[in-house]
């Protein structure tokens, strides 16, 4: 979802690029900014409906460009397209905008918004579910290699090992075994979010939940990485100290 900021048909085009160069203050909350003159407008509508004659006859009957010069903005998220438009709407600007169509568009945006606050809500549950079943391979994992090198802990006990020198290298393990099933359960739910894709769009009302996903995959593995680390050392220790006191 976009908003696009029209502009009065004799506005120069320095001042609408005075305009564009303003809204850099807003660089946290505006993925991009697009400069759109009459004659771009006009080409991509005609390049839109080219198989559409009613259009096209229309548009000749007027004779002249009927469209506005404009600025086409991409917020990083929708909840941001309010204090810009705000910004926007602004006394000392009504001179060179004739409309925002943010508040045209308002209650779709405000619906997308929610929807997008409720999507993240699921896929960070989502995320710690995968990470939950990371700790529990890597758990199960751990309590394996430990059953199959109970000679050598016993060995390491004998000559005086420290508990925790016998510990790290298991430590060491469960966290690589972890950041293994991390990545091998998003790599699963990856292909399901592929192979679902449209059913996943259609629920949840046109938003793509595989690219918001893909986009966001640092942050939410990062989360995971943390949430298996803590907890994943928290059980190898526990499986260790188990067996460590029998």
């Amino acid at each position: 979802v976009d908003i696009s900021v029209y502009f009065k048909e004799n506005v120069p085009e320095e001042e609408i690029l005075r305009v564009e160069r303003e809204l850099y203050k807003f660089s946290k909350e505006i993925k991009s900014v697009e400069y759109i003159s009459r004659e771009k407008a006009l080409q991509t509508f005609i390049e839109k409906h080219k198989d559409n004659s009613i259009y096209l006859e229309a548009l000749e009957e007027i004779g002249d460009n009927p469209f506005l010069p404009s600025l086409n903005i991409k917020a990083r998220d929708p909840s941001y397209y309010a204090p810009i438009s705000n910004y926007l709407s602004q006394d000392s600007l009504q001179e060179v905008i004739e409309r925002v169509s943010y508040f045209q568009n308002k209650k779709v945006i405000d619906k997308l918004s929610s929807i997008t606050a409720k999507v993240r809500t699921v896929v960070i549950i989502i995320s710690l579910v995968l990470g939950l079943l990371a700790i529990l391979i890597t758990f199960n994992t751990i309590k394996l290699t430990i059953f199959t090198s109970k000679e050598e802990i016993s060995t390491m006990r004998l000559v005086g090992a420290s508990n925790w020198f016998i510990k790290s290298p298991f430590v060491i393990q469960g966290i690589f075994y972890g950041i293994i099933s991390i990545l091998t359960v998003n790599l699963l739910f990856l292909i399901i979010f592929a192979f679902f894709s449209d059913r996943f769009e259609t629920f949840f009302l046109g938003f793509n939940l595989l690219n918001y996903f893909q986009t966001n995959f640092l942050y939410l593995f990062l989360i995971q990485i943390i949430f298996v680390g803590i907890l994943g050392v928290f059980s190898t220790l526990l499986a260790l100290n188990r067996y460590l006191k029998t």
